[in-house]
């Protein structure tokens, strides 16, 4: 008796496993392709940015986010093209979604920031992202340089020495970050920090492109290399 009554269960069981398998199978099938459409998206996404047509590239990121909202860096590229449009709320939403998928995104931080700057957020709000960033991303002295230089195209120039002096501070053997202030100092026409911060790039690195040149823009003669 026992044995009639296992047998239907047990042919239920292996039905019932089947169809569980072929629901796995489909959905499975299913993530792929959303994943496929989503890269696709992605990369024609990135071409129309390449060209400047912002609001096609818009459209193909936000369709790649549709098809797949996982990956942190689709938001970015949403946003980024959202910010050149002037939408800011838009890339607002997008930088943090890209934050919350990955907390340690540098270039999402970066962005974030630009975008409070263009927009001209209140100050609380920029020092606020800025503190996140430096808390978390480990290249600190860029997430200032980005900073920086969204003063600069804003024409907030008188916030950027501070800026720039917690830059070089933040990563002082950075060769590249040491380079670009001593660049932005020169736009400021403060030449003294423009001239110190380029010898200390060129002693750093003298293969860090175009200091050499800027220091003899500037009239100055190449400082000696250490151990050398």
């Amino acid at each position: 008796m026992k044995t009639y009554l296992f047998m239907p269960l047990l042919a239920a069981g292996l039905l019932l496993s089947g169809c569980n398998l072929y629901y796995a199978d489909q959905a499975t099938k299913r993530g792929l392709e959303a994943f496929d459409i989503a890269k696709e998206a992605k990369s024609h996404g990135d071409h129309q940015a390449a060209n400047d047509n912002f609001r096609k590239a818009q459209l193909e990121f936000q369709r790649a986010v549709d098809h797949d909202s996982r990956a942190a860096d689709r938001h970015y590229r949403l946003a980024r093209a959202s910010q050149a449009l002037k939408e800011y709320d838009r890339a607002m939403r997008e930088y943090d979604r890209a934050l919350q998928r990955y907390p340690g995104n540098g270039k999402a931080h970066s962005g974030k920031i630009d975008c409070l700057v263009q927009m001209n957020a209140p100050q609380e709000e920029i020092d606020d992202a800025v503190a996140s960033a430096v808390s978390i991303v480990p290249q600190r002295g860029r997430i200032y340089l980005t900073l920086a230089a969204a003063y600069y195209r804003m024409g907030r120039t008188d916030q950027m020495p501070p800026v720039l002096a917690k830059a070089v501070g933040a990563a002082p053997a950075d060769s590249y970050i040491q380079a670009t202030a001593g660049r932005f100092y020169r736009a400021l026409g403060d030449f003294d920090s423009a001239s110190k911060h380029l010898k200390i790039a060129y002693q750093l690195n003298p293969q860090e492109p175009g200091v050499a040149y800027d220091l003899g823009v500037l009239g100055q003669r190449l400082p000696p290399i250490a151990g050398g």
